[in-house]
């Protein structure tokens, strides 16, 4: 099930594919990024799903070190990766702190950030390699409504925290862990 789009921004679940993980594909202008891995931890996915339609519930203005969406991710990748381009380091890091889909492993390959530009956001990424990014891609840029990505990112989390309760319910069942250990310790969403 897709919420979203694939084209702007989008998360697919296969909830039928493992009984413990949430699976899911991130998508941003039509670059799915996670390919090599897509298991999300449920309790992770909705603690970060959660977040982030915190943080973009309410119209932001543009931020002042903000030029355009390709330029400004590489000016913020290059103050993360410690790269001395000759530009101002304080606007890198200022920028650096619209980083975007920082969900644990399965996002760990990907730089993305959304900068905010009133009521709508300009969603910018890079997969990158173990140690930093790839350079001779181009960072693909997808503009989107900020009610559009609240949509899918709240229909997304009704989903994750169904799943999840449904989950903890059948380990519960179970009475074990898979593991021999107690489950009384586990929290719902």
């Amino acid at each position: 099930m897709l919420f979203g789009s694939r084209a702007g921004f989008g998360l697919e679940f296969h909830v039928e594919r493992d009984p413990d993980l949430l699976c899911v594909d991130v998508f941003v202008g039509g670059l799915r990024v996670n390919t090599w891995d897509n298991a999300f931890y449920p309790p992770l996915l909705v603690k970060k799903l959660k977040d982030e339609l915190a943080r973009f519930r309410t119209p932001t203005a543009r931020p002042v070190e903000f030029t355009s969406p390709a330029e400004s991710f590489r000016l913020a990748e290059s103050w993360m990766y410690e790269e001395d381009t000759g530009t101002d380091p304080a606007a890198g890091e200022a920028l650096a702190r619209y980083e975007f889909l920082e969900w644990g492993e399965c996002t760990d390959q990907v730089t993305a950030l959304a900068f905010p530009d009133g009521d709508r956001l300009h969603l910018v990424c890079r997969v990158r390699d173990a140690g930093g990014p790839v350079r001779d891609t181009e960072p693909v840029v997808a503009p989107v409504s900020r009610t559009a990505l609240v949509d899918t990112l709240e229909r997304a989390l009704a989903v994750a925290e169904r799943e999840w309760s449904a989950r903890l319910a059948a380990i519960q069942g179970r009475g074990d862990t898979r593991d021999g250990g107690d489950v009384s310790g586990v929290r719902s969403p």
